[in-house]
């Protein structure tokens, strides 16, 4: 296949590990994944947390979208650099500092009652979680054989899925029960025990993987890297796989999902968290279809791919078209296609890995990664600038005239990922 054949790895005898992952791998990469889980729970709690976060700032929905803007345009920002820091410091180093960035993210969101702090609090959250995905990846691509990393990846994606469901029901349970302080601080306890966990236990690659009678290949130039990874076809395909299934999902799940819910569509605030954990559970779902029965496999991928994509392009069609409150069973099937192409854009990583070399696994990550989380800043803002500039229409017809840029950013990242389709396989 043209630019996602496998590139062969660094110099150095085969492990072990390679042919059959030991119980020692399962362990590192399960802690990695546990800090990923960690992660995203911080990324989307603000989605539960927004009505509450309305009335504690005492701001409107323009400035929250600041919020979570500035979060993610952090996070975005720091992508090719996580994926740098991935190939040259290793994935310990690199996953302890972004659970420490995490925990105080949350603990300052929990004390602060200012604008200001509320924004130092989400850009903490974002800075630490740039530095998850790329690494958990890393871990996987030198504790896995390549044959495997598409599914560890997928399954990496279920890990991050129960950290968005912990955003969810649960999240807004101790909300209401807890309160904003004790939920929040609770939190960054919690993730400063997982950091000193992953300081003490990860180990970045196999012992005897280190052991070669063979020199370790000289490390690259930054530009030579960034240039050779981006000049794949898989790479630049996987890149807009991802602009287009994982946005549509972080707008929802990480800010206005819960708004949008409420206002427009008029469930109770109680019923946000469950309905929000239906697209939590298409997440899951499609993470783990994609892992068992489309990763490695890349002229299935990418027609999977392409397929849930026209579908995701038809969901917020339907959202921006749909005359009013949504009937519960398509509010419902709304929310199930939104968590599959959520957790279906885990392949993009399966296409990038097998377009690049091992050692530039890490920064190929980071560049895909680019694709859903720009879409995903670009989003928050232009929902948050269309709702302030609308805001004195019903909140039904807002809402359908704010999520039209959404529509408009899938549709062009659909039409992309069938431009760079591998034309052979397509044949």
């Amino acid at each position: 296949m043209s630019g996602t054949a496998t590139a062969p790895h660094p110099a150095g005898p085969r492990v072990d590990h390679v042919n059959s992952p030991s119980r020692t791998a399962w362990l590192v990469w399960g802690l990695g994944a546990l800090c990923y889980c960690a992660a995203l729970f911080h990324r989307a709690s603000l989605g539960v947390a927004a009505p509450e976060a309305l009335h504690r700032f005492a701001i409107g929905p323009a400035v929250l979208s600041l919020f979570s803007a500035l979060q993610l345009g952090i996070y975005l920002v720091l992508q090719v650099p996580s994926g740098l820091l991935a190939d040259r410091l290793g994935p310990r180093k690199v996953i302890t500092g972004g659970m420490v960035a995490l925990a105080a993210g949350s603990a300052v969101f929990a004390v602060s009652g200012s604008i200001v702090g509320g924004i130092v609090g989400r850009v903490l959250i974002g800075f630490g979680d740039a530095f998850m995905f790329t690494n958990v990846l890393r871990l996987a691509a030198h504790w896995f054989p390549p044959h495997r990393f598409g599914r560890v990846a997928a399954i990496t994606g279920l890990a991050g899925g129960l950290g968005q469901v912990v955003s969810t029901l649960p999240l807004g349970l101790a909300l209401h029960g807890l309160g904003w302080v004790p939920t929040f601080t609770g939190a960054a306890v919690l993730t400063a025990a997982l950091a000193a966990a992953a300081g003490l236990a990860i180990r970045d690659r196999p012992a005897r993987a280190a052991v070669s009678d063979e020199p370790a290949p000289e490390p690259e130039r930054i530009a030579h890297t960034l240039r050779h990874v981006c000049a794949q076809r898989g790479t630049k395909h996987s890149f807009w796989v991802h602009f287009v299934l994982m946005a549509q999902f972080v707008a929802v799940t990480t800010l206005w999902g819960g708004p949008w819910l409420t206002e427009s569509q008029g469930h109770g605030q109680a019923e946000v968290g469950s309905l929000l954990l239906i697209s939590v559970v298409g997440f899951i779902a499609g993470s783990w279809f994609a892992g068992q029965f489309i990763s490695g496999r890349p002229v299935r991928r990418d027609r999977f791919t392409l397929g849930l994509s026209c579908a995701v392009v038809a969901v917020w069609a339907l959202l921006v078209g749909w005359p009013g409150v949504l009937p519960m069973p398509l509010l419902v099937v709304a929310l199930v296609v939104i968590g599959l192409g959520g957790g279906a854009a885990m392949l993009a990583f399966d296409g990038a890995r097998m377009a690049n070399a091992e050692h530039r696994s890490g920064t190929a990550t980071g560049v895909v990664n680019m694709g859903g989380f720009s879409a995903s800043v670009l989003i928050q803002l232009l929902v948050g600038v269309v709702l302030q500039l609308v805001s004195s229409l019903p909140s039904a017809q807002a809402y359908r005239w704010a999520f039209a840029p959404v529509l408009v950013l899938v549709a062009v990242g659909t039409v992309a990922q069938w431009w760079l389709r591998d034309r052979r396989c397509a044949g």
